[in-house]
């Protein structure tokens, strides 16, 4: 029977889906450089040609991770949308921080912060990061954009960093107190951290309207 390109792409999809499942475990249980081609393809359950038939090394096992990564990120930005319902995108992004412990839990977080220590070793891993990092932002800004936009306001993108940066590192310093403090309750800290994001996404306003003035 003739294979259509879509169930070959499908097939391929599906088999590198299935190579980065056994990387993530691999490298989670031992690290990036004591983890070889040859546990992931026997993790995998496929070959080592399989392997390197879709990954050309471990590098771009990783970079399909990121990628991963990156693509939940962008998912959480289309949640944000549709959770606002259409209206106030600045209150859905405060309510979003409901979300925060599925967030965490739905994160890899060893295996991301490996992928961070091996990108401060590895110039090629650090590109791959700081590539997706960038995409991951240009979307957050477009979204902080349209939240001011909708309630008539513009700020540029200079001004839109600055809170834009703080909010990714209070999420992503999450993840590191979830290791240094397995014990903690990210529940607890909702409103706090509430409060936290709605004050920096006003002052985001107030910036915006002394800009109008």
């Amino acid at each position: 029977m003739t294979q259509t390109p879509t169930s070959d792409t499908t097939r391929a999809d599906m088999r590198k889906a299935q190579v980065l499942k056994a990387a993530n475990e691999c490298f989670r249980r031992q690290g990036f450089h004591n983890t070889s081609i040859v546990q992931i393809s026997k993790a995998a359950g496929m070959s080592v040609g399989h392997i390197y038939h879709y990954f050309e090394n471990k590098e771009a096992i990783i970079a399909g991770i990121v990628e991963q990564d990156l693509l939940q990120i962008l998912m959480f930005c289309q949640r944000i949308r549709k959770g606002s319902g259409g209206g106030d995108l600045i209150e859905a992004i405060v309510n979003d921080v409901d979300y925060l412990e599925q967030d965490l839990n739905d994160q890899n977080i060893p295996l991301t912060l490996e992928i961070v220590a091996e990108a401060a070793r590895n110039p090629n891993v650090a590109r791959i990061i700081q590539d997706a990092d960038e995409t991951a932002r240009l979307r957050f800004r477009e979204l902080l954009a349209e939240a001011l936009k909708l309630r008539g306001l513009e700020l540029s993108e200079r001004d839109i960093e600055g809170p834009l940066e703080v909010l990714l590192a209070f999420f992503e310093g999450f993840a590191i107190r979830i290791i240094r403090n397995p014990g903690l309750d990210p529940n607890t800290c909702l409103p706090a951290l509430r409060s936290v994001v709605r004050h920096l996404l006003e002052e985001a306003v107030s910036t915006a309207q002394q800009a109008a003035a």
